[in-house]
């Protein structure tokens, strides 16, 4: 550890709600509803650090105007018109989002999983049966006032879901509604970035503490089987809060992103906590958002953030932090993923205002740095450029997934 910086948490003040707790995600806090005429009135991230804008404006961008997949394309792969780049053949499942609803591209097929508009946030669990996701809906609640009223708000709601590979047994895992015995003063939490850990526990950045407790900043919590949700001791610079949990590949560990601002350059730093020995340490410059931990372990994938340059997928050392690869060098990809048997990377490259799903086939040598065989592209048309993709180990018959 660099600096004065206390690895325990901030108390948070009241008036942090206000403020986007992380601002990579934008998020759009409970507002009140305006007396003259309908309207959301999120504030959006008035504060984020610039870095995190970069990759928003790309993120939200990607979102608008995206015409619909259709579930037939697979069935002629590299036909005209077909979604598919011919040739693909994907072991396993690689999950997106397109228009809002979960998609999945398994063998040369695609099938819709969900039917949307608000589903995101795909996480496989590791044995490849359970697809995790959020899905947002609208509510109204609302906040007491200096008068002794309520100040009606517009709630922008999360719910952590699950369904099977196949896209059934859709089942909800935890609701983000934070309820009062009086509904109008029902107020909601945030969910984001699930991640399943081999012995069944989520790994989460939200506020959520409880049915009814207002939590705090974005911080990384673990949902346990029997639904209590733990509050880990990490370092936070409020009000930036975490983001972007991933197990380490024995389960013993979690790296996560810790959120902050300097001098409206990326303060932004990926965080290692070992859950058994409880030590924190810093892995790596700051910069880093997204760890994504290869299967044996060795390398650690993430988006890079610099200021002038944009946002590019490399490869760090698991056991160094330094970056052993740049798998991009434009200043427009993000978002990585490791195939089940990592030998592959996916992760998301802007495509014009939208974004295209990209695949590279990545060489890990015993000894030396990781290289790159190949890469292409794996869909003709764009993905949504705000919802990170997903690879799990079954195929959509539930077959096969190579073990690593």
């Amino acid at each position: 550890m660099s600096g004065n910086r206390s690895l325990r948490p901030k108390p948070r003040l009241r008036s942090d709600r206000a403020v986007p707790p992380r601002p990579f995600h934008g998020l759009r806090p409970p507002t009140a509803t305006r007396t003259t005429g309908p309207g959301w009135l999120g504030l959006g991230p008035k504060i984020a650090p610039a870095f995190a804008l970069v990759l928003l404006l790309a993120a939200t961008l990607g979102t608008w105007q995206l015409s619909s997949l259709s579930s037939g394309a697979g069935a002629n792969p590299g036909g005209d018109g077909a979604e598919v780049t011919d040739g693909i053949l994907i072991d396993g499942t690689i999950t997106f989002a397109r228009n809002g609803a979960l998609w999945s591209l398994s063998g040369s097929t695609l099938t819709q999983l969900t039917a949307g508009p608000s589903d995101g946030e795909p996480a496989w669990s590791p044995d490849g049966t359970w697809l995790y996701f959020v899905r947002q809906r609208n509510e109204i609640g609302g906040r007491l006032n200096a008068t002794g009223g309520i100040t009606p708000y517009r709630l922008r709601v999360p719910t952590l879901m699950r369904i099977g590979a196949r896209g059934d047994r859709e089942e909800e895992i935890l609701d983000g509604l934070l309820e009062n015995q009086n509904p109008k003063l029902n107020f909601s939490s945030f969910i984001f970035d699930p991640a399943i850990g081999s012995d069944g526990r989520i790994a989460l950045a939200t506020d959520y503490k409880g049915p009814s407790l207002l939590g705090g900043d974005v911080l990384i919590r673990l949902l346990q089987e029997d639904g209590r949700v733990i509050t880990l001791d990490l370092p936070d610079e409020a009000p930036f809060g975490h983001q972007d949990p991933a197990w380490s590949y024995d389960g013993s560990g979690i790296y996560y992103v810790q959120n902050g601002s300097s001098q409206g350059d990326s303060a932004s730093r990926l965080i290692y906590v070992d859950l058994a020995l409880e030590s924190v340490v810093r892995f790596g410059p700051s910069g880093f958002i997204e760890p994504a931990v290869s299967p044996d372990g060795r390398w650690i994938a993430a988006t890079r953030f610099d200021k002038k340059k944009g946002s590019d997928v490399v490869i760090l050392s698991a056991a160094t932090g330094e970056v052993l690869l740049e798998v991009t060098r434009t200043g427009r990809s993000w978002s990585p993923a490791w195939s089940p048997d990592g030998g592959s990377l996916i992760f998301l490259a802007a495509s014009g205002s939208e974004a295209s799903l990209q695949q590279v086939v990545i060489n890990s040598p015993v000894s030396g740095p990781p290289t790159i065989i190949s890469s292409l592209q794996l869909l003709r048309d764009t993905v949504d450029a705000g919802v990170r993709p997903a690879w799990g180990r079954l195929r959509s018959d539930l077959q096969g997934g190579t073990t690593p």
